[in-house]
């Protein structure tokens, strides 16, 4: 309970972070610093889901694009590299995590026999990388945004949905292609690194997951996307970013030291949760960049919108200028 305060409390502090708002019923403009404002307008229910399938286009475009070739790299090089190294540092992340007690798989308030809230910091830490941990802070934003007629605090909620939904097609997707077991049925079949038995059937994967969903990590997958989300929204927020990697961090060693994942399920799902986060963000914030004369003087960006109208046998033009 005390976690979930401490979120909500997170939420009211950033979503009320002194913002300039426009009070037009359909939009709200946010002043983020001197050369930069972001604008929303009213987001419906089923924005969420619409763009789904565009995210996962968008994400196959990404990999193959030269500017991100460094990004992509980087990441399947990084897989590569530590493939070899998995077990080692398997080994060595129980032998640390048996020291400070972030073993097994810790302790949940139930309610009707349903896992609800972890009781304790190891089960925590592995919680904010489950869905139910971006869900809520997604609903403590939407609820902050309804009563507040917050249109940012109201699209950022939308968005945490719609990437959390996403990174579930695309690693779910990757699971039953790689079929890769994760560490603690690699100990019972004595398989260093574990076995890869691709491409298994609905039925297999479904009643013996544990053999097949270890590559690419979901939970990294989803705290990273919905960290992206908050970051692209929230920019003049300074504490999130340190917060957000200390978790990714803990989180990462976390199941390492559980034996819920290896060392190479990272990179690929920091991967995805970059892009679908960033590609979902950047379709829902509308941003007018002003930029600066060689005096230093700050040239604003101006939005045109031109009107029709006809008197008589005349046709009229009108323009309206915002800046």
């Amino acid at each position: 309970m005390k976690m979930k305060i401490l979120v909500l409390m997170c939420i009211l502090n950033f979503s009320m972070n002194g913002q300039e708002k426009d009070s037009l019923s359909y939009k709200n403009i946010y002043t983020i610093n001197e050369n930069l404002q972001f604008e929303y307008s009213k987001t419906s229910f089923f924005e969420m889901f619409k763009n789904i399938p565009d995210n996962i286009v968008q994400f196959g475009k990404y990999t193959i694009q030269q500017e991100h070739l460094l990004q992509v790299g980087s990441a399947v090089g990084s897989t590569l590299i530590l493939l070899p190294l998995d077990q080692k540092i398997i080994d060595n992340s129980t032998e640390l995590g048996e020291k400070i007690g972030w073993v097994g798989d810790g302790s949940y308030l139930k309610v009707s026999g349903v896992r609800v809230f972890p009781k304790d910091i190891n089960t925590a830490v592995y919680y904010v990388g489950n869905g139910g941990f971006s869900l809520l802070i997604g609903g403590g934003l939407y609820a902050f945004g309804k009563l507040n007629n917050d249109f940012r605090a109201v699209s950022t909620a939308s968005q945490i949905v719609e990437s959390l939904l996403s990174v579930g097609v695309l690693t779910q997707t990757i699971k039953r292609i790689s079929g890769r077991e994760t560490p603690n049925t690699a100990e019972i079949s004595g398989v260093n690194g574990g076995n890869w038995r691709p491409f298994p059937s609905f039925s297999e994967y479904q009643s013996n997951t544990p053999y097949y969903d270890a590559m690419p990590s979901g939970h990294v997958a989803t705290f990273m996307a919905t960290f992206t989300v908050l970051t692209q929204n929230y920019p003049d927020v300074k504490w999130i970013k340190p917060v957000g990697y200390t978790l990714m961090t803990a989180l990462a060693f976390q199941m390492m030291s559980s034996k819920v994942h290896w060392a190479s399920d990272y990179p690929i799902a920091v991967l995805i949760g970059y892009v679908i986060g960033k590609t979902t963000a950047n379709r829902r914030i509308k941003k007018h960049q002003s930029q600066t004369t060689a005096f230093g003087e700050k040239r604003r960006s101006y939005d045109f919108n031109y009107n029709f109208s006809k008197i008589g046998n005349y046709t009229l033009v009108g323009v309206s200028v915002r800046f």
